[in-house]
């Protein structure tokens, strides 16, 4: 497995994993519940790879996972009591983390984050994401891997309305 960021030239094998994703997710007991064509969507793909905001996996030529991470607190998050201050360009987000389907059960997620963090090191000190609340199995993994769980925060999303976030911040400096 190769772990690097996503081209944009690469935006067509990014858009069939999102589909198999999204078409996977119906028959899914637990998932992130998003919605085609609204979040995420072509648009949201493009300025991240135009960002270099992109990573993945690789399998030969094939996209197995990725991640958008991004260097900045996010707006959303700025009345979060997080456990360690620092300044906001210090924190790195992880948003859209998936596996495709055909790699799930591997312990991919956790090889992939290990690089996320060697990634992030360079620039923050931090990193914060969110989990729709009753995502289990995202739940576990972030615990299981390091996250510290900081509480649940109030959202509300175009496509699903008003949910809970379960939020999870990682020391880049205590690992």
């Amino acid at each position: 497995m190769i772990f690097r960021k996503i081209e944009p030239e690469e935006l067509k094998k990014l858009s069939e994993m999102y589909d198999a994703v999204l078409d996977q997710q119906e028959y899914d007991e637990y998932g992130p519940k998003w919605t085609r064509g609204i979040y995420p969507c072509e648009e949201d793909f493009i300025a991240h790879l135009e960002k270099g905001e992109y990573y993945g996996g690789f399998e030969d030529d094939d996209l197995a996972c990725r991640a958008v991470m991004t260097i900045g607190e996010d707006e959303m998050y700025r009345d979060v009591k997080w456990m360690k201050k620092v300044d906001d360009d210090r924190v790195a987000i992880i948003h859209l983390l998936t596996v495709a389907p055909k790699y799930r059960g591997k312990g991919l997620s956790k090889k992939f984050l290990n690089y996320l963090f060697e990634e992030a090191a360079e620039t923050a000190d931090v990193i914060h994401l969110d989990v729709l609340d009753g995502n289990l199995p995202a739940d576990r993994l972030y615990l299981k891997i390091g996250f510290s769980f900081a509480g649940s925060y109030p959202a509300h999303y175009e496509d699903i309305g008003d949910c809970m976030l379960n939020l999870y911040e990682y020391d880049l400096k205590k690992a």
